[in-house]
């Protein structure tokens, strides 16, 4: 039995889960698929206690045959009442199609949730996996019992949303939040999106590696931060500068959206959280106007896009009755 069935299995010999309506979320990655199954009726005020949780390799070729699959050897026995998926990339979240992803572009152009509804034969959701994260960081995570909170995460790129009342204000055309590309330095290094300076080629996992590499340093940025705590003058330029274009970028935030929280998170503001804890200085020291919310590291880690699926998921299934 794969670790996947196992855990399936488990959860379903569990006393009266056999016969209870579940909802599943599938965090859909380039390298793995976290999910996380929850009965329907499971409340919605904190994280419910999974009946299974797990991940297995992502599907490259065929992959609306090997998530149905997927989803079909979770649920097992139980009565599926929704699926729910997250998936990086662009998504038209109202018609389940997946636009673009580039690091899954076997699912370029895909009808997701059309065919996934067509094989299980529920409800299926298509969600960008940096709103699922958001919507589970403001709800159940650093933002919780905050109604307006603006979520970033900080890796290769920058992703942003914001959440009011638990929902993401996606903006007219769907792309609001998009924070990493505020331009910090006009003269600046070309960015991914056509323009220059922006603050993803300042802040960006990519970036920050360049940057150590060009003063002879080693490795990514784990490296890097490590010789900042140690004191090295080097890298105590690179992430001054970074943290500095972020502040720069929270400032604008502040005047243009004035959130009530900001939560940040991503693979760059784990612990020891240099980037967080700097940029939150140099925000406060700058501010004239601006009134500054709390900002905050992200506590929910890798599994929050898992538990934003769950929890669009109930949201969902209680709206569809």
């Amino acid at each position: 039995m794969t670790a996947l069935a196992s855990d399936a299995h488990r959860g379903r010999n569990r006393a009266g889960d056999r016969d209870t309506a579940v909802v599943l979320g599938l965090d859909v990655g380039g390298s793995s698929v976290k999910h996380l199954l929850a009965r329907a009726d499971s409340s919605m005020s904190e994280p419910p206690t999974p009946l299974a949780r797990g991940r297995n390799a992502t599907p490259i070729s065929a992959p609306a045959e090997a998530l149905a699959a997927i989803a079909e050897t979770i649920r097992g026995d139980r009565a599926l009442a929704r699926l729910v998926l997250s998936i990086p990339g662009i998504v038209d979240e109202e018609n389940g199609v997946v636009i673009r992803s580039a690091n899954i572009p076997a699912l370029d152009g895909s009808p997701l949730g059309s065919q996934l509804e067509t094989a299980l034969g529920v409800p299926v959701d298509v969600i960008n996996d940096g709103h699922a994260a958001a919507v589970a960081e403001a709800s159940w995570g650093a933002g919780a019992g905050i109604d307006d909170v603006f979520v970033l995460a900080l890796g290769t790129g920058i992703a942003g949303a914001h959440v009011i009342d638990g929902r993401v204000v996606t903006g007219a055309h769907g792309s609001a939040g998009e924070l990493g590309h505020i331009t910090i330095d006009p003269l600046g290094r070309a960015c991914s999106c056509g323009r220059r300076g922006c603050l993803e080629t300042i802040i960006g996992a990519p970036a920050l590696r360049d940057a150590w590499t060009e003063v002879g340093g080693r490795g990514g940025p784990e490296a890097l931060f490590e010789a900042f705590a140690q004191g090295d003058g080097a890298a105590t330029a690179i992430v001054r500068r970074a943290s500095s274009a972020l502040a720069e970028a929270i400032l604008t935030l502040c005047a243009v959206v004035d959130p009530g929280g900001i939560v940040i998170g991503g693979g760059l503001a784990q612990a020891p959280h240099h980037l967080v804890t700097l940029a939150e200085r140099y925000v406060r020291e700058r501010a004239t106007f601006h009134r500054v919310p709390p900002i905050v590291p992200a506590t929910l880690g890798g599994w929050a896009g898992a538990n934003g699926t769950v929890l669009t998921a109930l949201r969902r299934q209680r709206v569809a009755g």
